[in-house]
């Protein structure tokens, strides 16, 4: 038997489940879950109950870690320990969920733009991205040009409001060091025109 965390009272599931309501009659077999952590993999084991999940951490990111390895259960949750700005992610998945990660680049010394570039080099057939709409790390009008350069459709866009806004006293940004309140979410869900 499984053990994930009980997301159902959480925004992100409520968002997760708006957004991929388009994917009805998909097979979903193998996801990413690219930055994750309890709470993420634990939606995607929830919403595709057949699907392995390759949970993506970064290297030594025990805050992440523990809670993977200790908060669930799952022979369908492997947890994967790399820097995805510097290393190419080979496998094929059906679907890739980047839940609250674009905006932590900077944490680990990359740029939002790497390691948007790099996520979005995954070969996943869907995409959900999943942010802070005020974070002021995360270019939404960056996202939304390239995705439509670069071949993906968003079938999917939607702002969520944050029934339980956080304050985030210093976030570092280039040189600055800037606060913000965390009152919304933007959700996309992206198709991969790339990939048959």
């Amino acid at each position: 038997m499984e053990n994930i965390v009980d997301t159902n009272h959480l925004i992100h599931d409520k968002a997760f489940k708006c957004l991929i309501k388009k994917l009805k009659g998909e097979e979903i077999k193998k996801c990413i879950d690219a930055g994750s952590g309890k709470t993420s993999a634990s939606i995607l084991l929830k919403y595709f109950p057949t699907a392995s999940v390759d949970a993506v951490i970064y290297p030594g990111d025990n805050r992440k870690k523990n809670p993977l390895e200790n908060a669930i259960g799952s022979d369908r949750l492997e947890v994967i320990e790399v820097d995805l700005t510097k290393s190419c992610v080979r496998k094929n998945y059906d679907f890739c969920l980047v839940l609250l990660t674009l905006g932590e680049a900077q944490n680990f010394g990359n740029s939002f733009e790497n390691l948007f570039h790099r996520i979005m080099d995954i070969k996943a057939r869907w995409f959900v991205i999943y942010d802070i709409w005020e974070d002021p790390c995360v270019h939404y009008r960056y996202i939304e040009q390239y995705l439509k350069e670069k071949g993906f459709k968003i079938i999917t866009k939607k702002k969520f409001r944050n029934p339980h806004p956080e304050h985030y006293p210093k976030v570092k940004f280039d040189k600055y060091k800037l606060e913000f309140d965390s009152k919304h979410y933007m959700g996309y869900l992206i198709k991969n025109l790339n990939i048959n």
